[in-house]
C-alpha cells in the first residue's frame, strides 16, 4: 500500500521529470540558419569549381578536335 511518503515522493518526482524537460527544449532556429547559410555557401562554392572545370574541359575538347582538323589539312596537303 501507498503511505503518505510515497505518494510525496512520486510527485515530487514527477514534478522534476516535468521542470528536467522543460529544460531540455532547445532552440533550434539560430542553428538552422547557419546551417543553411553553411550549406547555400558550400553550393555555391561547389557550383563554381563544376562550372571551372567544364570549362576546362570543353576548352581542352575544343583544343584536340582543331588539333585533329589541322593534323587531317596537313596530312592531305
Amino acid at each position: 500500500m501507498l503511505n503518505l511518503k510515497s505518494v510525496l515522493v512520486i510527485a515530487l518526482l514527477s514534478a522534476s521529470a516535468t521542470v528536467s524537460a522543460d529544460e531540455i527544449t532547445i532552440d533550434t532556429t539560430g542553428l538552422e540558419a547557419t546551417l543553411t547559410a553553411n550549406l547555400a555557401e558550400s553550393m555555391e562554392l561547389m557550383q563554381t569549381q563544376l562550372t571551372t572545370e567544364l570549362n576546362t574541359m570543353l576548352v581542352a575538347d575544343e583544343q584536340k578536335q582543331e588539333d585533329k582538323a589541322t593534323a587531317a589539312i596537313q596530312l592531305a596537303d
